[in-house]
């Protein structure tokens, strides 16, 4: 199974995010986002956040994750290329601790691609295939 791929959408740029479980869905969906912002073959791991999230359904979860990267690109000026998590779902509501291991934001020694402002909920949607998970993300850049 493919991790990720594009499509086009206007002014905008499409994620379409496979996973075999929901863990492997949320890890290539942010190896997508990423890619989008940074050649990710660029990126070590020099350093290291850990995230605490939780939300109501799998959905806000991974637009919040998805958001929460793009953040800490924002604020701390980082790039990630590498993501560890485990996923729990709870009686009304389902959480996450992710490890996220990247580098700060360095021009001369990465190819830096698009400036990704935000992650829409147009067409967001996280929805069960054969072959597990499906998720249609559209990133506004």
């Amino acid at each position: 199974m493919k991790g990720y791929e594009y499509f086009d959408h206007t002014a905008d740029v499409g994620i379409y995010a496979y996973g075999k479980t929901i863990e492997e869905l949320f890890v290539n969906a942010a190896l997508a986002l990423s890619d989008q912002m940074v050649n990710i073959a660029h990126l070590s791991s020099s350093m290291v956040k850990t995230l605490s999230l939780s939300a109501t359904s799998e959905e806000k979860l991974l637009y919040d994750f998805l958001e929460e990267i793009v953040y800490l690109k924002d604020s701390e000026n980082i790039l990630f290329s590498d993501f560890k998590l485990k996923i729990k779902k709870e009686k009304g509501h389902v959480s996450l601790i992710a490890t996220l291991k990247g580098d700060p934001i360095n021009p001369k020694k990465q190819e830096l691609r698009n400036d990704v402002k935000a992650i829409t909920m147009h067409l967001f949607t996280i929805e069960k295939i054969n072959e597990g998970y499906k998720a249609t993300v559209i990133i506004d850049i």
